[in-house]
């Protein structure tokens, strides 16, 4: 019935009477592979609604829409050592950005070109501080890759852990 109602199928009493010749076919619907898509879990990660809610069945979405959100999950160790970079990170960082700070002050006296290692080193150091960080509990958006109609979404619910490569909507 659910399926029924999605697609508007609507059922009435059969009656005897005169129709028209039928014919019926066996066979298999397959979606053109130009017009449909697949969005995949890129990482085990735990499923979160989009902004529109989580995706069902018969939902019309736009190229490009995010229909949900997976975040990633990890161990305990993982997520430790995790912390652990980031906090060594932290460390480096405020001993290159002191450097920076003397090594400016000491302009004219010190050849530029250290000066300008410097800076680069303490730049990088706060690059990498930020891939680590967001690494760590950064959602990633799971976008729709054509617009169409949701055919399948798995029975996904918010929270929902699914492991990588798992098939999550079907367009």
């Amino acid at each position: 019935k659910p399926v029924q109602r999605q697609l508007g199928l609507r059922t009435v009493v059969a009656r005897s009477g005169e129709l028209a010749a039928s014919v019926e076919l066996n066979g298999t619907v397959i979606a053109a592979p130009g017009t449909s898509g697949r969005v995949q879990a890129p990482f085990s990660g735990s499923v979160q609604p989009g902004p529109r809610g989580m995706p069902t069945a018969g939902r019309i979405v736009a190229r490009g829409e995010i229909l949900a959100w997976l975040r990633p999950v990890a161990s305990a160790i993982e997520r430790g050592n995790q912390q652990a970079q980031l906090a060594e990170l932290d460390a480096q960082l405020a001993i290159a950005a002191g450097r920076v700070k003397r090594f400016e002050q000491l302009e004219g006296a010190l050849p530029q070109k250290e000066i300008e290692a410097a800076r680069i080193e303490r730049d990088a150091l706060q690059k990498r501080r930020a891939f680590v960080s967001a690494s760590i509990d950064q959602a990633e958006a799971l976008r729709a890759p054509v617009g169409g109609v949701i055919s399948a979404s798995g029975h996904l619910t918010a929270g929902q852990i699914v492991d990588a490569r798992a098939v999550l909507f079907e367009i």
